[in-house]
């Protein structure tokens, strides 16, 4: 058995050594919540003590876990933290691509940037809020009554539903709901184009309500609130899917769906 703390720790050994065993990594689970001793873990991992003393020596060996001499309670070390805390992204990210197969594989992600797709695991706990050929309004139902209990709403959205400019102003007019919109010039113009004139000159000295404008398409409509994030994207041959929404409650999913929208603020201009 190598000497702890002598030998540096081998990316790759850790690598294969944790994927070669869930056993290891729940153990490394286990001891995220604090130190433990081998009858704990034995009860929260569920597997033989023989099995988990072994998975117990791996990990010292690799300098993740120590145990302490005298209470004899085995811990995580630094370096064991930093790589549980890559483990759990790992696993979540993985259980979220597979939950999520379909829509991941049927649709153009291109809208969503490299670091927020490193993050995928944020949406673990979202649904699929799917249309079927009885109902056509499902998904937009959904959204628009989420909307509705909002107290603030950030957005990009490249499309227009009918009914978006009486919704948009009717929360816009609203007295503590703070709106941040991004939308394509097209969209924009159509916008103002449906709106009665006297409502766009009320919404130009609203406080609470900032329009802006991006000369690309994103290829992806989203809204994140105070409450939810909704995620749409586009097929593959150009057109957005009304058909099917990615909605979540949790607050991970509500902080990735900030990211995003400011990642599409940074190279927006506003109008409004």
């Amino acid at each position: 058995m190598k000497t702890r703390g002598d030998v540096a720790m081998n990316s790759e050994n850790v690598l294969k050594m944790l994927m070669a065993s869930n056993v290891r990594y729940k153990v490394l689970l286990a001891l995220s919540e604090g130190p433990k001793t081998l009858g704990e873990i034995h009860s929260m991992v569920g597997s033989t003590k023989s099995t988990i003393s072994h998975a117990l020596s791996d990990l010292m060996d690799e300098n993740l876990i120590l145990q302490d001499p005298e209470t004899k309670e085995y811990m995580l070390t630094n370096v064991g933290y930093l790589v549980f805390l890559q483990m759990r992204n790992i696993t979540e990210a993985l259980d979220t691509i597979k939950k999520f197969e379909e829509f991941w594989l049927t649709h153009d992600l291109s809208g969503i940037p490299e670091e927020l797709l490193l993050q995928i695991g944020d949406l673990k706990d979202a649904e699929i809020h799917t249309t079927t050929p009885e109902y056509l309004k499902l998904p937009h139902d959904v959204y628009m009554g989420l909307i509705k209990t909002s107290k603030w709403i950030r957005g990009v959205s490249p499309i227009l539903f009918a009914d978006y400019p009486e919704e948009f102003l009717g929360l816009a007019f609203g007295e503590e709901v703070d709106i941040e919109i991004i939308t394509t010039r097209t969209v924009y113009e159509k916008l103002v184009e449906l709106s009665p004139p006297e409502a766009v000159e009320r919404v130009k000295n609203l406080p609470n309500v900032k329009l802006y404008v991006i000369e690309e398409n994103p290829k992806i409509a989203f809204t994140v609130t105070d409450n939810f994030l909704s995620l749409g994207l586009f097929l593959p041959n150009g057109t957005y899917d009304m058909m099917t929404d990615l909605i979540s409650t949790s607050e991970r999913a509500r902080k990735w769906g900030i990211e995003l929208f400011e990642h599409y603020k940074r190279d927006a201009k506003r109008v409004l």
